[in-house]
C-alpha cells in the first residue's frame, strides 16, 4: 500500500510541475459530478501518465537552457508521445536545441517542430498578440468541450500568431474535419494546423 501510495504522490506532483511549467499540459477527467461515468477517450491512463512526464521532464530541461523566458518561449504539447513544439524563438540554435532536448526524453515517439524564428527584438504588440492567442485558444477548447460530436479530452490545443495547432486524436475523419472546422471560424484565426491522427493510424501503435 505505501508503494501505490508513493506512486500516486509521484504522479501528481509531476502533473502539478507540467501545469506550472507548459502551457498545453493534459488534464484527465475521469468520472463525471453526476453519474461518476468513466469520459469517452481514446487513449489509456497509461499513456496519459507517460505524456505528464515527458511534458514535465522536458519543461524543466527548456527551463535550464533558456527556452522559457520573455525572449525564447517554446511551448510543449504532448499525446501518446508525440511532442509538438510551438512558441517562438530568437535564433535557429535555440529551434535545433529544443528539438534535440525533446528527443532525448524517454517515450517520446516523434518530435513536431512548428516553432517560429523571430530575430527582431520584443515589441509592445507582441504581447497583445500574446493575449488574442490566449483567447482563441479558449474559445477553441471551450466549442469543443461543448460540442457532443468531439470527445475533448483527446484534443490538444495551442495558438501561436493566430495560428492554431490541434494535436491529438480523432475516432475518424468526419470527427477530424468537424474539429478543423469549428477552429477555421473562430474570429481571429489565420490558419490551422492539424497534428491529429486516427484511432487506426500507425503512428499509435509504435
Amino acid at each position: 500500500m505505501k508503494k501505490i501510495s508513493l506512486q500516486k504522490n509521484n504522479f501528481l506532483l509531476l502533473f502539478l510541475l507540467s501545469f506550472i511549467l507548459c502551457s498545453c499540459v493534459e488534464t484527465v477527467v475521469l468520472s463525471s459530478v453526476a453519474g461518476g461515468g468513466i469520459s469517452i477517450r481514446e487513449k489509456s491512463f497509461y499513456n496519459t501518465q507517460k505524456d505528464v512526464v515527458i511534458a514535465s521532464k522536458l519543461a524543466t530541461k527548456f527551463l535550464g537552457n533558456g527556452l522559457k523566458n520573455i525572449g525564447n518561449s517554446v511551448d510543449i504539447s504532448v499525446n501518446e508521445g508525440r511532442v509538438l513544439l510551438t512558441g517562438i524563438v530568437r535564433d535557429t540554435n535555440k529551434a535545433k536545441l529544443a528539438q534535440d532536448l525533446a528527443w532525448k526524453i524517454p517515450n517520446v515517439k516523434e518530435v513536431i517542430d512548428e516553432i517560429q524564428i523571430r530575430q527582431e527584438k520584443l515589441r509592445p504588440r507582441d504581447f497583445s498578440s500574446a493575449l488574442i492567442d490566449y483567447f482563441i485558444t479558449l474559445q477553441l477548447e471551450n466549442k469543443i468541450f461543448f460540442n457532443s460530436n468531439l470527445h475533448s479530452i483527446n484534443y490538444k490545443i495551442t495558438t501561436v500568431d493566430r495560428s492554431v495547432y490541434i494535436l491529438g486524436i480523432a475516432s475518424d475523419d468526419l470527427e477530424m474535419q468537424n474539429a478543423l472546422d469549428i477552429a477555421a471560424k473562430i474570429n481571429g484565426v489565420k490558419k490551422v494546423v492539424n497534428h491529429l491522427v486516427l484511432v487506426n493510424d500507425v503512428k499509435r501503435r509504435k
